[in-house]
């Protein structure tokens, strides 16, 4: 499966007129929910209020359970082994249990299926949750969207909650950013924004945090929380990606548990009080 749409579908995006003037096209977004026969979405009916989210690309399938609680997760494993290959499984930093699966869509009727069918794609995850399948989808034709919706129509009950238009100029960077960066604060993402421009991340390292909180006027203590917050957010949005990456060459090798132990005479990190300084 798709990620972002193939260089066909951006050629596209401009309606060529007969004196071979390209005119920009406009970008649809369109958030949905749909209920009917598939294995995840009936999965989700069996687990009430478990938002459980889900990317398809390069041949796998990542299923995040936000949920350490054994009866749930066997419940979930169960019922994705019948649905798939389970090709691993670990716990992620966030409490929540991920499965990677190799890709179900020649097996089932995915909404990634009926969506790319008509020259949609997906901004990922698809949530799962309380029987329904909550999506968004983009498109360069607006028909193309309504056409999604009645496919999905036909299948069960379905419902489109928004549909806006974007600017081209929104691919790549507008539509995928809120995937990745909408859940860090304004001053979290000046902290890791300050702390790129002076050099923070170079190697070797060009400035200490005491520096930059130094030039952006706040002290270093918050200066600090607002940078690791940052980080941890964008590691945390990026991994999915990195996981299914990982994963479509070679076998994926399970991720250390939180907690796990250093092995015996292996090197640890030094405790430091001033994480940057």
């Amino acid at each position: 499966m798709r990620c972002f749409p193939t260089t066909a579908v951006v050629r596209r995006a401009y309606r060529y007129t007969p004196d071979r003037d390209a005119v920009e096209m406009a970008l649809w977004e369109v958030s949905l929910r749909a209920s009917y026969n598939y294995p995840f979405i009936e999965l989700s009916r069996a687990l009430p209020n478990t938002p459980i989210s889900m990317w398809c690309i390069w041949n796998r399938e990542l299923l995040q359970v936000p949920s350490r609680d054994p009866r749930v997760l066997e419940n979930v494993e169960r019922s994705i082994r019948r649905a798939g290959r389970v090709v691993d499984r670990w716990v992620d930093a966030r409490s929540a249990r991920v499965f990677l699966l190799g890709c179900t869509c020649g097996k089932y009727d995915s909404v990634w299926n009926v969506i790319e069918a008509h020259e949609c794609w997906d901004a990922p995850p698809v949530v799962f949750q309380d029987g329904w399948a909550n999506l968004r989808i983009l498109t360069f034709l607006s028909e193309n969207a309504h056409q999604v919706y009645r496919e999905f129509q036909k299948r069960g009950p379905a419902e489109m909650l928004r549909k806006r238009e974007l600017p081209l100029s929104a691919l790549p960077s507008s539509v995928w950013t809120n995937v990745l960066f909408g859940d860090l604060t304004r001053k979290q993402s000046d902290a890791l924004l300050a702390a790129y421009r002076l050099g923070y991340y170079h190697s070797p390292r060009q400035v200490t945090t005491e520096h930059i909180a130094a030039s952006t006027g706040v002290g270093r203590t918050t200066y600090e929380e607002h940078l690791r917050k940052a980080e941890n957010r964008v590691i945390a949005a990026l991994i999915p990606y990195l996981q299914l990456y990982a994963g479509a060459e070679r076998t994926a090798e399970r991720l250390p548990l939180p907690g796990t132990s250093v092995p015996r005479g292996a090197a640890r990190l030094p405790r430091s009080r001033s994480p940057g300084g």
